[in-house]
């Protein structure tokens, strides 16, 4: 192979590496959009999943209100379980969190199961949620181990 052929070939490898790469503005996402669900405004997964709550505050723990629609199958299934994403550190970590404002406060991966019909949805559970630093974040569901939805949320920073 001549020098001027594997010059060439360096070349291309390099472009194509450069082209390749995205910048965090190009790989972001949209968060998930916003329905009303009985007049509620939820972030969702139209027809299988919502939440309802505050804005999400780096570091801050908040309550919200999980709505789920499905057959009474999968909805029976236990445990509840999310894990947070962190879209631009692809770390993965504990979101929610038992008994929240008191000494035994402990982040977990799971709730037990789901309870009854809420705001047009088949069933609900709330929650403690915190997550622990701004930017995207995608909050997959599970329910019995097995994947229910995920939604994307920005989370702000604290104003002190």
């Amino acid at each position: 192979m001549s020098k001027r052929t594997l010059l060439f070939m360096l070349i291309c490898i390099a472009l194509v590496g450069l082209i390749g790469c995205n910048t965090d503005k190009e790989t972001a996402m949209k968060p998930s959009p916003i329905f009303y669900s009985n007049d509620s405004p939820m972030v969702e997964v139209k027809g299988r999943l919502g939440i309802l709550g505050p804005d999400f505050i780096a570091n801050q723990v908040n309550k919200y209100m999980w709505h789920f629609w499905g057959t009474k199958e999968e909805l029976a299934l236990k445990p509840f379980r999310v894990e947070a994403i962190n879209m631009r550190m692809n770390e993965k970590v504990m979101a929610l969190v038992t008994n929240s404002g008191t000494p035994r406060e402990e982040h977990v991966w799971e709730y037990s199961g789901l309870g009854g019909p809420n705001n047009g949805a088949d069933a609900h559970i709330p929650s403690s949620l915190q997550l622990p630093s701004s930017g995207q974040w995608q909050l997959n569901t599970y329910l019995g181990g097995k994947f229910f939805g995920a939604i994307i949320v920005d989370v702000m920073e604290k104003n002190l």
